[in-house]
Order: C-alpha cells, then sequence, then structure tokens
C-alpha cells in the first residue's frame, strides 16, 4: 500500500468524468480546485462530477478548494512586450487596464519607456525605493527608482532582468509585506460556494502570520462546519510565524512556487525540510507543492532530478505530494499521478522507518492512546492498525507516528473518510456503530476480512472509544488474532 497521499489539480485537461475516473483509479487521493480560474457554476459541476466518481469507485475522494488569495497580477495589456535591460518602466497601480491617453510604449525619448498597468492599487504605497519587483514567476525583475508611497499611484523603476511580460501575469516583491489581506472578498465568496458543496479542505493562500487564517476560521464556524484548513506557506513572514500559523490550522502546505521567489532559491530546500519537521511534531499533515513533476507536463517521462526530489519530500516525511500544471493543463496528467504512485510506493518500500512522533499537538490523551497502540504494533508482529474515529483526530494522531504496518480507520461518517485521504498511510471504511465498542471493532474486522484486506491467522491491534467504539472518547487498545477460518479467536 502506498503511504504518501497524492493530490492532483483539476483542470481542462482532466476535467472530463472518463479522465476523473481514469485520475483515481491510478492513485489520485485528492482533486484540488483552484478558485483562481474558473467561474463558480463550473467549479460546482466538477464537484458533483467528482462525487459521480467516487461513487462510482466506492472509495472516497478528498476535494480540496483553494482559494485565490492576494496574489498581486499585472492588468490587461494590449500586447505582449520584451523589456530590455536598463530600460524604464512606470508601474500605473490601481489600474486594471490603462487609459486611452496612456501609450503602452512611449518612444518620444531617446529609449522607450514601458508603462504597465497593475491591478492592486495599494503597491505604489508599500514600495520604497530600492525593492525588486519580481514578474512571471522571477523571470523578469525590475528596481523601484522612485515610489510616491500613496495608493493609486505611479512606481517608477528600471528593468535588472529583462524578459517578456504579458497580461495578467504575477507579481511578487520579496522582503515587502503586501498589505493586502489573505482572505479578501473574493476568498470569502469562494469560501461560501465551497462549503456549501461541502468540500472536505479549504486552503488560504499567501499566509503570513495567524491573524490572516481568521477569516476563513470565522466563515467555517459561521456556516456550522469543521472543514480543515490548510495554510499555505509562501512568503518570508510566514517563515518567521510559522509556530503561531501552526496553532490555527489543520495542516500546510509547502508552495514552493510563490516561495521560491520571495526567498532566494537556494535556501528553499532547507526551508521545506524545516517546515515539515515542525508540522509533523503537531501531529498536522503537510503537502509538498509545486513543480514536483513539471516536466511531465508536456514530457510522458520525469527527469531523474524530479523523481529524485519527490523521494527527498518522502524522507522528511512529507504527508503528501501535489501536482499542479501537470494535471491542470498538461499533455501527460494521467502519466503524472501513475508516475507519482510508481515513485513513492518504490521509495516507501526502501525507508527502513519514516518516524514522527507528534510530541506538541493537541489532544494529549488521544495521543497516548494512538502512542500505545502504534508501540504495540511495532512489538508484535501485527497486520493493520484498526483506528476508529469520528472526526479524523485519532486518525491523523496514529498516522503521525507513521507506523510500519498498514492502517485502516473505521468511522461512520463520509465525511471522514474523506478528510483521511490527505493523511500518511490511511485507508478508510464505513461502519455502522453497534452500542458496545467490541462489536462495532468486529464488525470492522468482518468486512476487512471479506473484502480480502485482512487474512486468516492475522494479528490486528485496534485503538478505539468506549462505550462506544467511534463516537466514545478515545480511550482503549486492543489486540485481535485470527484464526485459520478469519475468526477472531482472541482479543486483549
Amino acid at each position: 500500500m502506498r503511504r504518501t497521499r497524492i493530490i492532483g489539480t483539476i483542470g481542462p485537461a482532466s476535467n472530463n468524468e472518463e479522465t476523473l475516473e481514469a485520475l483515481v483509479n491510478a492513485g489520485l487521493n485528492v482533486a484540488r480546485l483552484n478558485y483562481s480560474h474558473g467561474n463558480l457554476e463550473q467549479k460546482t459541476e466538477l464537484i458533483n462530477k467528482l462525487r459521480k466518481v467516487e461513487s462510482k469507485f466506492g472509495n472516497p475522494v478528498g476535494i480540496l478548494a483553494d482559494l485565490p488569495g492576494p496574489k498581486l497580477r499585472l492588468g490587461t495589456m494590449e500586447k505582449e512586450i520584451l523589456l530590455s535591460k536598463n530600460s524604464l518602466v512606470k508601474l500605473y497601480c490601481g489600474m486594471e487596464k490603462l487609459n486611452d491617453d496612456i501609450k503602452l510604449i512611449e518612444n518620444s525619448t531617446a529609449e522607450a519607456i514601458f508603462n504597465i498597468p497593475v491591478s492592486y492599487g495599494g503597491l505604489s504605497k508599500d514600495l520604497a525605493e530600492g525593492d525588486a519587483i519580481l514578474i512571471a514567476d522571477g523571470t523578469v525583475r525590475l528596481n523601484v527608482l522612485k515610489s510616491p508611497n500613496k495608493e493609486n499611484d505611479i512606481v517608477n523603476c528600471e528593468v535588472v532582468e529583462p524578459g517578456l511580460v504579458s497580461s495578467r501575469k504575477g507579481v511578487n516583491v520579496p522582503g515587502t509585506l503586501v498589505s493586502l489581506p489573505s482572505v479578501g472578498e473574493k476568498d470569502l465568496i469562494s469560501i461560501k460556494h465551497a462549503l456549501e458543496n461541502n468540500v472536505d479542505f479549504i486552503a488560504v493562500s499567501y499566509v503570513r502570520n495567524a491573524n490572516d487564517l481568521q477569516p476563513a476560521i470565522h466563515a467555517i464556524k459561521e456556516a456550522g462546519k469543521f472543514t480543515p484548513l490548510i495554510a499555505k506557506i509562501e512568503h518570508p513572514a510566514a517563515i518567521e510565524n510559522f509556530d503561531e500559523i501552526l496553532e490555527m490550522c489543520n495542516g500546510i502546505m509547502v508552495a514552493r512556487g510563490d516561495l521560491g521567489v520571495e526567498i532566494p532559491y537556494e535556501e528553499v530546500p532547507l526551508v521545506q525540510e524545516k517546515l515539515i519537521a515542525k508540522t509533523l511534531e503537531r501531529g498536522l499533515p503537510v503537502i509538498v507543492a509545486t513543480q514536483v513533476l513539471e516536466s511531465m507536463t508536456h514530457s510522458p517521462v520525469p527527469t531523474r532530478a524530479e523523481v529524485t526530489d519527490i523521494a527527498n519530500a518522502i524522507r522528511q516525511g512529507t504527508s503528501a505530494l501535489m501536482l499542479s500544471g501537470e494535471t491542470a493543463s498538461g499533455d501527460y496528467p494521467l502519466e503524472a499521478v501513475q508516475t507519482m504512485s510508481k515513485v513513492c510506493a518504490h521509495v516507501e518500500q526502501g525507508l527502513e522507518s519514516i518516524h514522527s512522533s507528534p510530541a506538541l499537538s493537541k489532544y494529549r490523551a488521544t495521543r497516548a492512546v494512538a502512542h500505545a497502540g502504534v508501540t504495540l504494533s511495532k512489538e508484535e508482529n501485527v497486520a493493520m492498525l484498526l483506528v476508529a474515529s469520528q472526526n479524523g483526530n485519532a486518525a491523523r494522531l496514529v498516522s503521525a507516528y507513521r507506523p510500519k504496518c498498514p492502517i485502516t480507520v473505521f468511522t461512520n461518517k463520509m465525511e471522514t473518510m474523506r478528510k483521511n485521504t490527505l493523511l500518511w498511510g490511511v485507508d478508510s471504511i464505513l461502519v455502522e456503530e453497534e452500542e458496545r465498542s467490541r462489536s462495532t471493532i468486529l464488525n470492522a474486522i468482518r468486512i476487512l476480512y471479506e473484502n480480502g484486506k485482512i487474512l486468516p491467522n492475522d494479528v490486528l491491534v485496534s485503538v478505539s472509544g468506549s462505550p462506544k467504539a467511534i463516537s466514545g472518547a478515545t480511550n482503549t487498545v486492543r489486540m485481535f488474532k485470527l484464526d485459520s477460518n478469519g475468526n477472531v479467536i482472541k482479543d486483549e
């Protein structure tokens, strides 16, 4: 069984039902919906397709709603332009499109001056002389010569790294804390839609501190939901405030795209390792994202460097790896998921152990029982670790200890099964809860045996609650042994 979870972004290359079925069959665990693109009606249609595919296969498929966030972008331009080195650029902040009396290129002087619109008016207030501005994922670099320090004004810049720019290209300002909120009006509309359609996870973009998560937390609470919140780490401030962010979220995404532009690229590998380690200490899932199999956007096979990158993330203990353009708009979405699944499974087999103790986790009583169950599973020749979980906390904490044997969570809620799709090494089954804890566990064992998941003479360990296994407080560890006919002959 592959332990590392696979997340795939769904877009034009993969949003038809046939391809979705193929992706899930190939090992896709969680479908990412990027709310930066498309409209809400399209998202509703896609969610319905995913639930239909889920029903067909009988296995849970998690859905991750990734919010647009405060992504800075250029405005709309009439054509693509080539910025040459040392040329002058005027950024018209607060303009989605240049006025008719402002030309894109001024040729009245010896050197052309480029006038470029920027959607966000506050950028001219946030920037200062000497600041760097990166456009199109850092392929073009400007240096600020003069800034008015007021909104909706003009910023004068010089081109340091030349290149092509066009409409709606992304803008990054490393080292500058742009005052745009992480959760704005468009994000709140997206959250409302996501919650109404019962998505399983919500990712907040461009988180810089714990306060950036509060609007999303409030919106989820107001809706009466318990949807896990994933904080995307893509700004230096988030690294500095990482401990406080961990206190407020339910998981982390190391978003290496914008992060690699905001900080020097040579720092990204060690920052990734540090963020993974700290997240696992809290017993929370962590996602590594961006350019995981970038070459497979246009190639049916990965580079050896990409395969090694996947292996390193697994060794560091990542819970999940995420595909972006590879599955959203690439030529080989199915091959990308198949490759990811194959590489993950092979690397996991070659590792002697992946251990991480959730020492700082909340739910200390549950953590203690989870640890006891994992310890017992290591001491005995245990075939499977069974975990009863109503809302996913016990499942998450058992997963965080990275036991060697397979983990199967039994629950009476489909919503919990879907939340478990992000947890390392966790499979899930639906079981009706009985009045007695032991009866529920025996039902779970019967289902697993009938489905061929466990075999005669297997030894099992269960972590459950009492007096009811699923809804009761997690406080009991038991051991079960099957005879040659698959019947339980021993439990302790």
